[in-house]
């Protein structure tokens, strides 16, 4: 779905509670989108047209994406709880208004808890370390094809399709 796309089929509520999320925190909204577009970059750069799907690319894409939003917003806050609440709060908003159908957005939402769950241990590592530890943690990614497996696997990254 294209941005454009996206932008559009947000309701006025959507909106409106996001904008009220970034005049709380105006600096996170900065760590925020550079987080987003390093993000997608880097995904593109080592999964090539692939990151999208429901394939361990995307896992990748996600754990990553909390990872360096959370890197960023606490360049301007020491408080590390409020960090990953910031960071849970507008991934979480994400997956509510991206249209995803369940398993897939259970995915996402795993895989976003494995990347904030894991920046403690990595938030002083540079973006190369934080990327070859996520594509490390890929060998042990796990297919989960239902519901239920996905408290089985918390400490690892889950996929979908092959």
């Amino acid at each position: 779905m294209s941005f454009w796309n996206i932008v559009k089929s947000l309701d006025f509520k959507q909106v409106w509670i996001l904008f009220l999320w970034f005049l709380q925190h105006p600096l996170y909204l900065f760590a925020t989108a550079k987080a987003t577009y390093s993000t997608v970059k880097i995904a593109q750069k080592e999964f090539p047209d692939i990151h999208d799907e429901h394939n361990k690319a995307n896992a990748f894409r996600h754990a990553l994406w909390n990872l360096l939003i959370a890197k960023e917003s606490a360049k301007f806050s020491s408080d590390l709880e409020d960090v990953l609440s910031w960071t849970k709060r507008i991934t979480d908003w994400h997956e509510e208004f991206s249209p995803n159908k369940e398993m897939a957005k259970l995915m996402d939402l795993h895989n976003n808890k494995f990347g904030r769950n894991n920046f403690l241990y990595l938030k002083d590592k540079s973006t190369e370390t934080i990327i070859t530890t996520l594509k490390n943690e890929l060998l042990n990614a796990v297919q989960v094809k239902q519901k239920s497996e996905f408290k089985n696997f918390e400490n690892q990254l889950v996929y979908l399709d092959k």
